[in-house]
């Protein structure tokens, strides 16, 4: 983790915002095959901290161009596969050093692409680099643990062995909120054990997930190996979920969204094709933390504020609701108030700012909606008002209920 307490991360940061703030409104085409495919559509991405200002657009792809890519990547696969383990490693290598390399770059697109603070986008390229070394060292355990004797299953009259095998074409279909780390870690673990893969960005992030496409491309990646897909999830995603030569999905985002791919991947998988889908979902989920009465509060509040209210509450791993003993209640929830409505909010690119602005629109009412919903099924205990920000970007302040 990045330790803003010394003065070169700070001015690594600055120069980094101000470099990216140069670079921003361009146009970022599809990648098919090794090759640059543009649309007559465009995507738009928009700075939620500053809702007028274009970070980027990207081309958006077609149901045709999604069967283009699976193509290429079918027909990249064999050789992929053939590749060594030790070799498909070394390009993860490969990429987490360009990551390395272009650290702050990297973090400071996620913070005008996906309202990131400093601490939240610079972990996103940590966690994304961890998951290239991870996989890379994952897939060589794998592929040779125990050659000589775990794998070996003789019986007399037999041999027997334990092999492990790409599936093939891999769809990645990944989410804004870790915008670089989960897209690298499916994509990566994919190619660690010998699959070709079409990436779907979410369309919140498709600018930052160009920027892992243009490593894999910096760093060698042969051609067809990993295609760039950017688009809207009803067209481009459905026809990577529903095509009979994408043998794996793996996919974050929401419980609607995952289940529904899980329900089309079973009913495609009873249509002739030649494999049975395989779907790896993480989906959202309703987060408690439960404050026993001899917690120590001061960690305790520490904790919910931060699960709570860190990249404004958008992580699917974000604490929901508390659970308080009674003995502790009241102690607990005035400490927490207090705790919640000194964090400072502001726009992204602030070295201070703890709560950021909400992605986009949509989950600017849906959230609203949501408070009304807590108004009238409960008290509000917090409610902190962010002025002229929310006139500017997507900005909530923290807002908590008692008595639900």
């Amino acid at each position: 983790p990045i330790d803003f307490a010394l003065a070169e991360h700070r001015e690594a940061m600055q120069n980094a915002l101000a470099d990216v703030r140069q670079q921003l409104g361009r146009h970022v085409p599809l990648v098919i095959g090794g090759k640059n495919v543009d649309t007559t559509e465009k995507l738009s991405s928009f700075d939620p901290s500053q809702k007028d200002r274009l970070v980027g657009t990207t081309a958006s792809a077609t149901v045709e161009q999604a069967e283009q890519a699976v193509a290429i990547a079918k027909a990249a696969h064999a050789r992929w596969a053939a590749t060594s383990v030790e070799k498909r490693a070394e390009f993860l290598r490969q990429a987490a050093q360009a990551m390395r390399d272009r650290f702050f770059e990297l973090a400071a697109w996620t913070v005008y692409e996906c309202g990131n603070p400093w601490r939240e986008s610079t972990s996103d390229i940590c966690e994304s680099i961890d998951f290239c070394e991870y996989c890379a060292a994952g897939a060589i355990d794998l592929m040779h643990a125990g050659d000589a004797d775990e794998r070996n299953f003789d019986a007399p009259g037999e041999e027997n062995r334990l092999t492990y095998l790409p599936r093939g074409v891999a769809a990645v279909i990944s989410p804004w909120n870790f915008p670089l780390a989960i897209l690298t870690g499916m994509t990566a673990a994919a190619l660690a054990t010998g699959n070709t893969v079409v990436m779907k960005p979410a369309e919140q992030s498709s600018i930052v997930g160009a920027k892992l496409m243009e490593i894999f491309q910096q760093i060698g990646l042969p051609d067809g190996v990993v295609n760039f897909l950017p688009g809207r999830g009803e067209v481009v995603g459905a026809a990577l979920v529903e095509h009979p030569d994408v043998a794996l999905i793996a996919f974050t985002g929401s419980r609607q969204v995952g289940l529904a791919i899980n329900r089309t991947a079973a009913e495609v998988s009873t249509q002739g094709i030649d494999s049975v889908k395989r779907v790896i979902a993480e989906m959202g989920g309703k987060n408690a933390i439960i404050i026993d009465e001899d917690a120590d509060l001061d960690e305790a509040v520490a904790g919910v504020v931060k699960s709570a209210f860190g990249y404004s509450g958008q992580k699917c791993s974000a604490c929901s609701r508390a659970i308080v003993l009674e003995a502790v209640y009241d102690r607990f929830l005035e400490r927490l108030i207090d705790a919640a409505r000194s964090l400072p909010a502001g726009h992204a690119d602030d070295p201070k700012t703890i709560v950021g602005p909400v992605i986009d629109e949509e989950s600017f009412k849906r959230i609203h909606s949501y408070i009304d919903v807590g108004r009238s099924e409960g008290a509000e205990a917090l409610a902190a008002d962010l002025g002229t920000l929310a006139e500017q970007g997507y900005f909530i302040g923290p807002h908590s209920f008692v008595d639900i």
